[in-house]
Formats: C-alpha cells, sequence, structure tokens
C-alpha cells in the first residue's frame, strides 16, 4: 500500500474497578454492555492491546502492521520501539475512584530491574472535574525511609501532594513520579508505550502492592517543571510533544508536514487531509482520535464547529 491517509481506529475498552460510564455521557461511545469502562485504549501497540483501523483502505490493519508497512511515511524521523512497535500509547481514563498510588520506573530503573520492565513517562490533560484531585509527587523533605514506614503504616496519604484540578488543568509526570488519579475525573493521557506499573497501596482495596519495586523506582529529586513547554505548546521532552489547539468554526489550522501526528478531540469536530486530497478528508468529532501519518502532504484541519484538540506530535529528530 503506497498511499498514506489519516488513520482512525477501533477504541479499546477496558473495564475496571474504578471505572463508569462517562465516555457514553460525554462522547456518545456505544460502550459494552454492564461494563464499568476505566480505560479506552484510542492508539495502542501493546502485548495487552493493539489497535485496529476502523475504516479506509486499511481498515482490519492492526497498528503494528502499519508501522512496519508505511515505515517513515508513518514515523518520519521517528523510530519505532526496538521490537517494531509504534512508540506511542494515547489513552482516555474515566475515574469514578481513585486509582491506586503507583509509579513506573525511569531508564535507570529500568536497567536495575531488567525486562521486562519498561520506561513510562506520561501526562494527564483533564477532559472533565466533578470536584476532582490527583496525588502527584512527595511532599518535601520526605525521605525514602519516612515513605516506606508511611507504606507500612497505611498512612501514604499523608506523605503524597494532592492536587484539585479542573477542566483544562494539564500534568507532566515524568517516569518515577508517585502518582494516582482521584475519582469524579475524565482524562486524555499521553504516554510511551509501557504498561509497567508498580502499586504503592491500593488504599485498602486488597489488591497486591508492589513495595520493593516501588521504592526502586521512586524519585524523590523530581520537581514540578514543565520541560519546554511555549504558548500553546503544553510539554515539550525527547518522546512526544503535545500542544492544545483551539480552531473556530469554519477556520483552519495546518500541522507540520513530514512529522507523525495524533489528533485527540475534545470538543467540537471537522475533517482532516493533505492539501492535494480535500477529496478524501476524513471527518473526527468530540472523542475521536486521527493518526496523521508523516507521508501526507500539506495536513490541515477544517473545524466544521469550534473545536479543541491536542496535537500530540513524536520528535522531530531521532
Amino acid at each position: 500500500m503506497s498511499e498514506v491517509y489519516p488513520l482512525k481506529f477501533a477504541p479499546i475498552y477496558k473495564p475496571k474497578i474504578w471505572g463508569g460510564r462517562n465516555l457514553e455521557r460525554l462522547f456518545a461511545r456505544h460502550l459494552p454492555e454492564g461494563e464499568q469502562i476505566g480505560e479506552s485504549w484510542e492508539l495502542a501497540d501493546l502485548s495487552e492491546g493493539v489497535s485496529v483501523v476502523a475504516e479506509g483502505p486499511a481498515a482490519g490493519a492492526s497498528l503494528t502492521e502499519i508501522t512496519s508497512r508505511w515505515g517513515d511515511k508513518l514515523l518520519g524521523p521517528a523510530k519505532p520501539m526496538p521490537d517494531g512497535r509504534f512508540p506511542l500509547l494515547v489513552k482516555l481514563l474515566d475515574a469514578n475512584d481513585r486509582l491506586s498510588l503507583q509509579v513506573h520506573p525511569d531508564a535507570e530503573a529500568v536497567r536495575r530491574i531488567g525486562p521486562p520492565a519498561a520506561l513510562k513517562t506520561e501526562c494527564w490533560y483533564i477532559v472533565e472535574s466533578r470536584g476532582g484531585a490527583i496525588f502527584k509527587g512527595i511532599e518535601p523533605g520526605i525521605s525514602p525511609e519516612r515513605f516506606r514506614e508511611a507504606i507500612e503504616s497505611d498512612t501514604v496519604d499523608q506523605v503524597v501532594r494532592r492536587i484539585d484540578v479542573a477542566e483544562g488543568d494539564f500534568h507532566y509526570l515524568p517516569a518515577g513520579t508517585v502518582h494516582a488519579i482521584g475519582g469524579g475525573l475524565v482524562i486524555a493521557e499521553v504516554q510511551t508505550p509501557s504498561d509497567t506499573t508498580y502499586r504503592v497501596t491500593d488504599w485498602g482495596r486488597g489488591r497486591q502492592i508492589h513495595v520493593d519495586r516501588s521504592m526502586q523506582c521512586i524519585r524523590f529529586d523530581l520537581t514540578d517543571s514543565q520541560p519546554g513547554a511555549d504558548g500553546d505548546t503544553l510539554l515539550a521532552t525527547e518522546y512526544f510533544t503535545v500542544a492544545r489547539r483551539s480552531v473556530p468554526a469554519g477556520e483552519e489550522h495546518p500541522f507540520a508536514e513530514g512529522l507523525c501526528t495524533a489528533v485527540m478531540t475534545l470538543s467540537g469536530g471537522g475533517a482532516l487531509a493533505g492539501r492535494a486530497d480535500r477529496g478524501k478528508a476524513i471527518s473526527i468529532v468530540a472523542g475521536e482520535t486521527l493518526l496523521v501519518p508523516a507521508g501526507i502532504k500539506r495536513p490541515i484541519f477544517r473545524a466544521g464547529t469550534d473545536t479543541t484538540f491536542l496535537e500530540i506530535r513524536l520528535p522531530s529528530q531521532s
């Protein structure tokens, strides 16, 4: 298949004990009957779930296959994961109860722990907050010894930072950050493609926790800085860049040619195509994610109504 075009994938739904049905209310999703959906994987290429193209000439192909078949026409200067998989994971999260307090390993921790541990850096955009809060980082002055004592005495909530959040807030969680999502939140999550998670505490719900592994991963030196943010850009890291865009009805927004870009629509909707392929435009509505291959010439979005989306780009240099 020589021609590349914007790709829309079927969501992968993950039931969770803390999940709910808010994606149905917010985005008119047809969720599995009787399930409390905590995660919708919008763009995924992991052993635990692989996205499948929903429409167009490549319908039915997996993201793994597309990454291999299209190569740099998809990724541009970015590189696939060492195993050939797509180097980004994008989700919607619906938290109706707080998640476990957890941590993910950074590169140094991965080297210490060894396979199958994998680095996981992520960020959260708050889509909806019904009086919700997140837990992010450790209170100043807390030593590793004091933190382990708090785990063992079930008083971790006294030594982690609790932050009230509102719609439109954004938080960066580099690998090694202790964190948890509180109840009453719908979140757009962008991350490196890993599901390596160590639970610090499950708040008494009885699921397994990983004290020793957590202590190997926690970065007690992390600050709350946002690296490289400028203007509409919310975050720039070596793994991905995230920007928030607002496009009034009838206006257009161009995307960078030659870069692989994911478009995660938060409100409104419109159509996306290359300048030379207006007859082949693909529509997108609130709650949907499009993947724009690097090989599309002069990709551009035209808003049908006032639209807000996250523009997520893979690195411009390998």
